[in-house]
């Protein structure tokens, strides 16, 4: 049913669009999003929506089109009224997933995070969604690393051990083993209290680990 028009490599390279509608103006408002004329694609969606307000295939792809213009507010409104039409579990998940997707290119990283947890608990074999939630993650890390920085916040200095222990956690993520490394720096803080300087790389993964374990 979803037809990507890309693969994702960066946050909000996607956004799904249906092929497949009987309506002239859905046919047309397609052809124009695919060649990139958003604002015609949000007119004839929107007319394709007067002549058909039950098919809620349409409120997506005209989430689609004001995503695409930069209309966040209006954009996420229709994602909610066709998350709110949908009947199966994966209609569901494309909207959570479009909505936290949106949502990161506003850099609002705890409801982006928030909705793309969603779309995992519905479709956990999403990699997109889980890729994306990563790196929602690891920018909400940095953004608040930075913020301690700026509030002069005191770290502890990591010592040689609790650098060691933090080089393997993330070979650990690298083959997506999330829970192992959340318990392998559990397990180090016991004995090295400097590896707390590395609290927000062990939130993240333990964020990862539990929609694993969902």
């Amino acid at each position: 049913m979803r037809n990507r028009l890309f693969h994702i490599i960066v946050f909000g390279a996607l956004f799904s669009v249906w092929g497949t509608v009987w309506a002239n103006d859905a046919r047309e408002a397609n052809k124009a999003y695919e060649a990139g004329d958003y604002v015609l694609a949000e007119t004839l969606y929107r007319e394709a929506i007067e002549a058909d307000p039950e098919n809620p295939k349409l409120y997506f792809n005209l989430g689609n089109a004001l995503a695409e213009q930069g209309k966040t507010q209006e954009a996420m409104e229709q994602y909610l009224e066709f998350r709110a039409r949908a009947e199966s579990a994966d209609e569901k998940a494309m909207a959570e997933y479009n909505m936290g997707t949106l949502l990161t290119k506003n850099e609002d990283w705890d409801p982006a995070i928030a909705h793309l947890k969603s779309a995992l608990k519905l479709n956990p074999s999403d990699e997109d969604a889980r890729h994306n939630l990563e790196l929602a993650l690891a920018k909400k890390e940095e953004q608040e690393g930075e913020n301690q920085q700026q509030n002069n916040e005191d770290q502890p200095e990591p010592s040689e051990y609790a650098k060691a222990i933090k080089q393997r956690a993330e070979q650990l993520v690298e083959q997506r083993r999330y829970k192992a490394a959340y318990q392998l720096m559990q397990e180090a803080l016991k004995s090295d209290k400097t590896v707390s300087a590395f609290r927000d790389f062990t939130e993240r993964i333990k964020n990862v680990a539990e929609i694993d374990e969902q």
